[in-house]
């Protein structure tokens, strides 16, 4: 069941969110996925008792509300799993740059809810069906089936390569020719000859070339492959951030 979730104290917006919510659902994907949207919440701490019991794959939060904000809601929800894909609400177009430090997915206007929330709704699709994307590596132990969304990076070792992923590492009988070949069709990159990166498990990117990835190992760009990168972290973040 794919579960969208809104949160917003203004009561009547986040009821015709929710209903503009249920009316797209029930025009894209009512044979592709098992959709839900759950009647709104009206506070954060609302939030924290339902996903005690419950998941939510997608929340359209308000940044702006009473004693407990979106941005610290935002925070709390990735500490505990960091599986709910956070759209930030705001009618302060100001926001948008604070909402960064919380890792948002997207950011919608509350005035602009007209022309934005579509295209917003098709992203958050796509990578709810991204998330669910999975590769067969043929590991030394065996054949393993990975979430693509779960792979963080793929090291050459010598006749061999490895497959970093988030808790876990797999070494893999190929070459990185292989490697590279199996990742093409995804947001992957090689960074230099030895490695590939996922751009989604990117955290930052420094003027050198210098990435640190979400599991908190450090990766360095080769000048020769650094403006394949830049170009292709632009464009994943281009297809990520703007509307």
């Amino acid at each position: 069941m794919f579960t969208i979730a809104v949160c917003d104290d203004n009561k009547p917006f986040a009821n015709l969110l929710a209903d503009r919510l249920r009316t797209l659902c029930a025009y894209h994907l009512a044979e592709q996925i098992s959709c839900q949207v759950l009647t709104p919440f009206y506070a954060a701490d609302e939030v924290l008792s339902y996903v005690e019991g419950h998941s939510v794959q997608v929340l359209f939060l308000d940044i702006d509300m009473p004693k407990f904000s979106g941005f610290e809601l935002a925070k709390e929800l990735e500490r505990r799993s960091g599986e709910t894909v956070i759209v930030f609400v705001s009618a302060y177009d100001q926001l948008v740059y604070d909402s960064f430090e919380y890792s948002p997915f997207r950011f919608l206007r509350k005035n602009h809810l007209d022309e934005e929330l579509a295209p917003t709704f098709r992203k958050v699709i796509e990578k709810y069906l991204y998330d669910r994307e999975t590769i067969q590596v043929q590991t030394i132990d065996g054949e393993v089936v990975l979430r693509i969304a779960d792979v963080v990076s793929i090291e050459s070792d010598k006749n061999y390569f490895l497959v970093h992923t988030v808790g876990n590492t797999y070494r893999c009988r190929g070459t990185m020719q292989e490697a590279e070949r199996q990742t093409a069709p995804y947001d992957f990159v090689r960074i230099h000859s030895a490695m590939i990166v996922n751009l989604a498990q990117i955290d930052t990117v420094g003027s050198d070339g210098m990435i640190r990835l979400r599991d908190g190992s450090i990766a360095y760009v080769s000048r020769r492959k650094l403006p394949t990168f830049r170009d292709a972290y632009l464009k994943y973040t281009r297809r990520r951030f703007i509307r």
